[in-house]
């Protein structure tokens, strides 16, 4: 086989890939023609190694034809703890005890827990322009994050942290909280997330004083409402366990 001949496959090769060249067997067939072609060309005695450009990513095979690989992925634990000295969980901790591919459940889901992140984003309802008809908005919610200046892609979304007409915490972004709540992959008002989030129950906010979201409240109106109906047929409510180290009060 000529140098020409295998130009030519290389060309019909890098086309636009359809079907099963999108697969690891197109991904092979190009791998194996860019190490001919560099066993072909004189001089080069280093074969793909010689293709590359001295950053290893980007490769030039022919004259405007340039093969741009992308960084390869990063193995390396994060620095974040998934535990805080003062028992607060990290987004890092609560994810990392998801097992893929295994029926093993996530230990925090369903569980109320507090998790120590800086505050991304609050959600704002747009104005709606008078006069006109828009879209309904959605619940409150925020995001979190292990790092003060993370992506909202990767962050925790933080569910109905208020009611719509409720009071509005007085929150810094950018500011690191301790947010209480359900972790969860649902919320019941509908948001989702198969990384998990949090159903909002309190925290303390830049006032220093406790708030209290819809969650928390219905919780705490159910246990008043079992308390007087124990009272009411004679007999006393149940004493609350004494909580964990570390573990929400």
């Amino acid at each position: 086989m000529n140098l020409a001949s295998v130009t030519g496959q290389l060309r019909r090769g890098l086309g636009q890939p359809t079907g099963q060249k999108r697969g690891l067997l197109g991904r092979a067939k190009w791998l194996s023609l860019l190490l001919l072609l560099g066993a072909l060309i004189p001089g080069c005695d280093k074969g793909l190694a010689g293709l590359l450009d001295n950053t290893g990513v980007g490769a030039t095979l022919l004259p405007g034809v340039k093969l741009n690989l992308p960084p390869p992925p990063s193995f390396a634990e994060p620095s974040t703890p998934r535990e805080y000295p003062d028992g607060t969980v990290s987004i890092y901790g609560l994810r990392k005890e998801f097992k893929r591919y295994s029926d093993t459940k996530n230990k925090y889901i369903g569980q109320k827990v507090k998790v120590k992140a800086y505050l991304l984003e609050v959600y704002k309802c747009p104005v709606c322009p008078k006069g006109q008809q828009c879209k309904q908005c959605e619940e409150p919610h925020m995001y979190a994050s292990d790092e003060p200046n993370g992506s909202k892609e990767k962050g925790l979304l933080i569910a109905e942290y208020r009611g719509f007409r409720g009071r509005e915490p007085k929150l810094t972004i950018g500011k690191q909280y301790a947010f209480e709540g359900v972790f969860n992959q649902s919320s019941p008002k509908g948001f989702t997330s198969s990384d998990g989030l949090l159903v909002y129950h309190k925290m303390l906010d830049d006032t220093n004083k406790e708030h209290i979201g819809p969650a928390e409240e219905n919780e705490r109106q159910a246990a008043l409402a079992e308390a007087a109906a124990l009272k009411a047929m004679g007999q006393r409510p149940p004493v609350a366990p004494t909580p964990a180290p570390g573990a929400p009060k």
